[in-house]
């Protein structure tokens, strides 16, 4: 007999990056369930509004979620307005393109920083909490570039298979838990991410909606890889079987070798800027934290909460 689906009503849940395409879908869509939704994203105003558009007693809240102490006093923070949480789904990322070499080095630190460091540290926090009441369910975000990787993007990918790698092996610990952890893991986004992105060769193009729909889907029918769209999943589980020799042939056929490289650079100019601007302003952060610690001033600068 199958399994009754799981009700996400009175559920208290977390969306990062909710100002974003997916994020919002994603919060709109839990509470469309009856779910207690607190959004997360830079921009103070932009959450805020974000929250008002979800309604439902949803809250916002703005947080960079590559400040480690930052994200886990916004977690509190959530805790003591909505309740214990169930659902944390870590939707936060930003994927900047290029040649790998060319990339600046502020650039790839914020990359890992926001797609990788975040994670780990969120499901951390989150899994000690949910542990100890023997229930709840992490949800993070990766990429079809998690299990298929693609020219141009190397950090950005790097990131991605970490976070499926990660993931995994904290599905095995979990086990027996009562927490469970999903891995998502999306073809191209119809968003300001994908902008001046070719198609790729076979595999459509998924609108943020659709993500959305996958996760709370995966929520409510618990398992650990939900692949949007699900061809994606037998791409990536026929290619981890080959040789790389085929694997890199088929990624020549698909243009998947360039499929960061060969991008329209004009409409991808405002993207591009604001992730590089945000990476040398974190860079710059963290260089003068040293002298400010010693001079006994605050170190942290941007992030910002409120409700």
């Amino acid at each position: 007999m199958a399994k009754q689906p799981r009700s996400l009503y009175g559920k208290v849940a977390i969306v990062t990056g909710a100002t974003g395409g997916v994020g919002r879908a994603t919060a709109r869509a839990l509470a469309r369930e009856g779910a207690k939704v607190a959004l997360a994203d830079l921009n103070h105003a932009a959450i805020e509004t974000a929250a008002q558009e979800v309604g439902s007693g949803a809250i916002g809240i703005a947080v960079d979620v590559s400040d480690l102490d930052a994200y886990s006093r916004f977690i509190d923070e959530v805790e003591g307005r909505l309740g214990p949480l169930d659902i944390l789904a870590n939707v936060a990322g930003i994927m900047p393109v290029g040649p790998f070499e060319e990339e600046a080095d502020a650039t790839t630190a914020r990359i890992i920083a926001v797609n990788l460091s975040g994670v780990i540290h969120s499901t951390k926090e989150a899994a000690r909490r949910m542990k100890a009441r023997g229930t709840g369910h992490i949800v993070n975000v990766a990429s079809g570039a998690g299990w298929i990787a693609g020219g141009g993007g190397a950090t950005y990918c790097a990131s991605k298979f970490g976070v499926v790698g990660y993931s995994e092996s904290v599905c095995l610990e979990l086990r027996g838990s009562g927490v469970e952890i999903s891995v998502v893991a999306p073809a191209v986004i119809k968003s300001q991410m994908s902008a001046g992105l070719k198609e790729v060769k076979g595999v459509r193009a998924v609108a943020p909606e659709e993500v959305a729909e996958a996760i709370v889907e995966g929520l409510k029918n618990p398992r650990f890889a939900i692949f949007v769209p699900k061809s994606i999943g037998v791409m990536a589980m026929m290619t981890s079987a080959l040789p790389y020799r085929v694997r890199h042939s088929i990624a020549r056929a698909t243009n998947t070798d360039k499929l960061l490289l060969d991008v329209d650079k004009g409409a991808r100019a405002a993207y591009e800027g604001n992730i590089a601007t945000l990476a040398a302003t974190r860079q710059g952060q963290a260089a003068r934290a040293p002298q400010a610690s010693r001079n006994g001033e605050a170190t942290n600068t941007e992030t910002k909460t409120a409700g």
